[in-house]
């Protein structure tokens, strides 16, 4: 079965709950030194948050609402590389992600959910979305708070082995050359963030990225969601477009 590039899994699985976008999460931006609130993609399911943004990685870093991070009156995340000098193996952007199990008073901590970023490897119009656990032991890394956290005041974990019982925020900035055989250059592609309970999805937020390419008018079929199953290689699952 073939579904919209524009549909996020939340709304293929029947989640309805549609994310604000531009927002700021919550408690602020602990990850790193420097980095501003805003620009978010977020959903908020009960005290549950969930959030995504891509911004500018380089030249400069640059996270400043319409310089940095520029959106659409869809949503949808802009960037122009003109001119920019970017290392070998990075891309012009990265996205950043933010999860909040409790944003009331922080008693739910991170294990209450299970969460997936899926990622699309595909810069046409054609999703191919692979699939990772932002804390799993092959994920980027990330960072752990709580509501009284500050700015830049967390700590980094490389994952694997972390007792999420004392913590209600993690978050990260991954750019595409962190992920193993990720597209680097122009296209466009799509970014999501999902949470689970044993009954199956609570929460998903989703943004559209596109990087040297104008916004496509139509949406075009895309591919199924695929389990990303090492980040430490290149052991990626992929899927033959349609």
């Amino acid at each position: 079965m073939k579904i919209m590039k524009t549909l996020s899994i939340a709304a293929v699985t029947g989640f309805l709950a549609l994310p604000a976008m531009a927002a700021n999460v919550t408690p602020d931006i602990i990850f790193g030194s420097g980095n501003h609130n805003g620009g978010f993609t977020v959903a908020t399911i009960g005290d549950l948050e969930l959030g995504l943004r891509a911004k500018r990685r380089y030249t400069t870093p640059n996270d400043a609402i319409g310089v940095g991070i520029i959106q659409d009156a869809a949503g949808n995340y802009l960037f122009d590389s003109t001119g920019a000098t970017v290392p070998a193996g990075r891309s012009y952007w990265s996205y950043d992600w933010s999860i909040n199990s409790d944003i009331a008073d922080g008693s739910d901590s991170l294990g209450t959910y299970k969460y997936q970023i899926s990622v699309d490897y595909d810069p046409s119009a054609t999703e191919n979305m692979q699939i990772y656990d932002p804390l799993g032991a092959v994920s980027t890394g990330y960072y752990l708070g709580t509501n009284a956290t500050a700015n830049g005041a967390a700590t980094f974990d490389s994952g694997g082995d972390e007792d999420f019982s004392a913590f209600n925020v993690a978050q990260n900035s991954v750019n595409m050359g962190f992920l193993p055989g990720a597209p680097i250059g122009a296209g466009q592609f799509r970014v999501s963030l999902t949470a689970f309970d044993s009954a199956g999805v609570v929460g998903s937020t989703s943004i559209n990225v596109y990087v040297d390419t104008p916004v496509s008018a139509v949406p075009l079929p895309a591919g199924g969601f695929l389990l990303l199953t090492a980040l430490g290689g290149l052991a990626l699952r992929r899927k033959r477009k349609a």
